[in-house]
């Protein structure tokens, strides 16, 4: 998936094909993590992080690193530092919560890392996609506000002789 311009200017079909692969791939990753399954007649929904995380010290290890997956896919569609690291903030506070005994457990059924972090690669990928808007010069602006004033003079005059 590389692309030598990252603001998605210049996109094969096949590349937009594949981008939106992505999406739709780490999507239902984060999902079977973070929101797959929902508590019957309640709106929480949990994934299988928290219930690997249920297992003291291994889960939380684990859920840490399944939680890297979506991190190293940010690197491989070069989202940029700020990216990597708001993403890598989010499994960092997820893992050391969750190392607190029932306290992170819960934690994690609200905090949702991998959901967080997919959705933030998400808003990467459409920025990406989205076409480029067309520029206007500087100079086509100017030029258009002098023919403005022009025009507001010549009525100016045009009024003040009558």
């Amino acid at each position: 998936m590389s692309n030598s311009d990252p603001r998605g200017r210049g996109l094969t079909p096949e590349q937009r094909i594949q981008y939106q692969r992505t999406l739709d791939r780490l999507d239902r990753y984060a999902g079977l993590l973070d929101s797959r399954f929902r508590i019957p007649f309640t709106r929480i929904r949990f994934g299988l992080e928290p219930l690997i995380g249920l297992l003291p010290g291994i889960g939380d290890l684990a859920g840490f690193g399944l939680s890297l997956y979506l991190v190293g896919e940010a690197v491989k569609l070069r989202a940029g530092s700020r990216l990597i690291g708001k993403m890598l903030g989010n499994v960092a506070v997820d893992f050391v919560v969750g190392l607190v005994p029932v306290l992170g457990d819960a934690f994690d059924l609200v905090w949702r890392a991998n959901d967080r972090n997919a959705r933030l690669l998400r808003e990467h990928i459409e920025q990406t996609l989205r076409p480029p808007q067309p520029h206007t010069p500087w100079l086509t602006r100017a030029l258009w506000v002098v023919f403005g004033v022009m025009v507001l003079a010549l009525i100016a005059v045009l009024v003040a002789a009558v």
